[in-house]
């Protein structure tokens, strides 16, 4: 037995008042519901909508219970997103693209060596990046929430995480540690400014994921 539209309706409300957040899996969740509760009236027609409500509701306990999905599928999600931001990165370092990886590096190391203390222009490569990234900070908080809603393919593109939490802030912290070494040995310095270069990439390819997801999200759930 089909469930009507409001009766889909009331389970969506349903779904969201269960403290479920993120709108991707309050749909994905009420097509789960859906889905049992017609199959289970499909077998007991003379069962009342709430009793079918309340039975589909039980196949939701332990590890299936709604809050365990919405972490296992925040945790696959973020791992996707990054599995697909490295595959990006890793086009940057394969023939013709890692040319251009090559000579940012290079010239990134050669103007280096121009400054009487290598690690102030380390660090100030380091902190420029963090101008850069102001639209992505700008686009995120946004598109946090479109139309009302929550997504977490968008939360997973947070670039205060990458900002404050990935290379950047590695890369000044480790800085710090090393500030005499960079300005002694040249080694030292170009690993730094490949890491910068790394750093770059990580920026390059966050920028233009959250611009993919953001747009695909809006296709996907066919919102403004």
């Amino acid at each position: 037995m089909k469930l009507t539209q409001e009766q889909t309706q009331y389970i969506f409300d349903y779904v969201s008042s269960r403290d479920i957040k993120w709108y991707e899996l309050q749909v994905e969740l009420t097509d789960h519901m859906v889905s049992s509760m017609e199959e289970i009236w499909e077998k007991d027609p003379e069962l009342t909508f709430h009793q079918v409500k309340q039975y589909a509701e039980n196949n939701f306990t332990g590890d299936s219970s709604f809050k365990s999905i919405e972490k296992e599928r925040t945790e696959i999600l973020g791992k996707e997103f990054r599995k697909e931001q490295w595959k990006m990165i890793g086009e940057y370092l394969k023939f013709p693209k890692i040319f251009a990886s090559i000579i940012v590096v290079f010239l990134t190391f050669k103007i280096s060596l121009y400054f009487e203390e290598p690690r102030k222009f380390v660090a100030g490569l380091f902190l420029f990046l963090i101008f850069v990234a102001i639209p992505m900070v700008y686009s995120y908080y946004k598109n946090r929430k479109i139309d009302g809603n929550r997504f977490i393919e968008i939360e997973k593109s947070n670039p205060l995480t990458l900002l404050f939490g990935g290379f950047i802030n590695f890369g000044l912290s480790l800085g710090n540690v090393f500030k005499e070494e960079i300005n002694e040995y040249a080694l030292v310095l170009f690993l730094f400014c490949c890491l910068w270069a790394l750093t770059v990439l990580c920026l390059i390819t966050g920028i233009l994921l959250q611009n993919k997801t953001i747009k695909r999200v809006k296709e996907q759930y066919q919102l403004n």
